[in-house]
């Protein structure tokens, strides 16, 4: 009988539970851009946890196949947790520079000149998607009003910590063996797996694409594109009543606060955070997030605020013709005309000047 392998263990324990997430996934969301590149993301990590028993004339494409793991890792984590007018062409750019070059290199043969330019450089380059992805992750995890997303965004921190963290620099600094890294990696899939299918539709963005509740059910009503169709067409006390009737699940008093100050135009503080606006209410931000994402059908803090103060920016664009755009975009709460034009494309998809010019026209006889 074989010596027992500790290592060929936890590879296999880590691919068995690669599998039947890759399995639930693909049945459920393989529609979907995020879970599509998840499953990639599995696939470099088993790549990754098998490399040792790899023929060895495989071993240079093993590893450009690993080295597209932080890449992979950054591009599910700007999907999946970021807004998607929010660009980031630059990192798009680096991702792919960052495991096309390695495969260049293999593919010419590994010459010695062009080893920094495609085999040093998207190595570094590792190391600043991983911590992208990171930021990602963290950057709009307080306007973030899914508590499963949330959760999921923790759980990404600790896996990542993990897997990435203790992998790659116990093999840097010589700490630990390949056995500790290799259940460390399995651990974060571990960890990843209960999240995911805690998680259920919303961290797959089939809100607000597809008609599936926050329970996997099908219906409309939690769609904020449905529940709030031309909502922006609406005064504020007219848009928040029209959108309350997708759910009725918060507190009605705490609801109507929220709605009598944005009223009185509360919306148009400059750098309005869920913590502030909390704090003005006298309520638990756990209470308001609740509120605003159930029964106001928002899943994202700075879109329940674009919506109020693009919806007073579009009738004042019309009713103020003489006003200068850029007055009522600083009167409405924007600090700048950049971030003003991107919150009124979007709700609009027109420019300003656009919306005023062809609006305000009158109606041909």
């Amino acid at each position: 009988m074989p010596p027992f392998d500790p290592l060929l263990f936890f590879a296999a324990f880590g691919a068995g539970l690669s599998l039947i997430l890759v399995l639930l996934i693909a049945r459920d969301f393989f529609q979907t851009l995020a879970a599509r590149l998840f499953i990639l993301l599995l696939a470099a990590a088993n790549v990754h946890l098998f490399h040792p028993w790899l023929p060895s004339a495989w071993h240079g494409y093993s590893y450009v196949v690993q080295s597209a793991t932080p890449a992979l890792f950054w591009m599910c984590c700007r999907i999946t947790f970021v807004p998607p007018d929010e660009p980031r062409h630059l990192l798009w750019a680096l991702a792919f520079y960052s495991f096309l070059g390695p495969l260049l290199y293999l593919l010419t043969g590994t010459p010695e000149g062009l080893h920094l330019l495609l085999k040093g450089i998207p190595q570094w380059l590792e190391y600043l998607l991983i911590l992208a992805g990171l930021w990602e992750v963290i950057s709009n995890w307080n306007n973030d009003l899914l508590e499963t997303r949330r959760r999921m965004r923790g759980g990404i921190m600790l896996a990542t910590g993990l897997a990435v963290g203790w992998g790659i620099f116990s093999f840097n600094l010589n700490i630990g063996d390949s056995v500790s890294r290799y259940l460390a990696l399995d651990l974060s899939i571990l960890i990843l797996a209960w999240l995911l299918l805690q998680g259920r539709s919303e961290l797959w963005r089939l809100l607000p694409q597809s008609s599936l509740t926050e329970d996997g059910g099908n219906s409309s009503q939690n769609s904020p594109n449905n529940s709030t169709n031309n909502i922006h067409s609406l005064p504020p006390l007219c848009a928040q009543a029209h959108s309350m009737q997708a759910g009725n699940h918060a507190n009605s008093e705490e609801l109507q606060q929220l709605q009598e100050l944005m009223n009185q135009g509360f919306y148009r503080r400059e750098n309005l955070t869920l913590a502030i606006l909390a704090q003005q209410l006298d309520i638990p931000e756990y209470r308001l997030r609740a509120t605003i994402n159930k029964a106001l059908n928002y899943n994202n803090f700075n879109e329940y605020i674009n919506e109020l103060r693009i919806g007073e920016a579009a009738e004042r664009l019309l009713s103020e013709t003489e006003t200068p755009i850029t007055n009522i975009a600083l009167d409405v709460g924007y600090r700048t005309m950049s971030s003003f034009n991107r919150a009124f494309r979007k709700i609009h998809h027109s420019t300003p000047s656009d919306y005023r010019e062809h609006r305000g026209q009158p109606p041909h006889s």
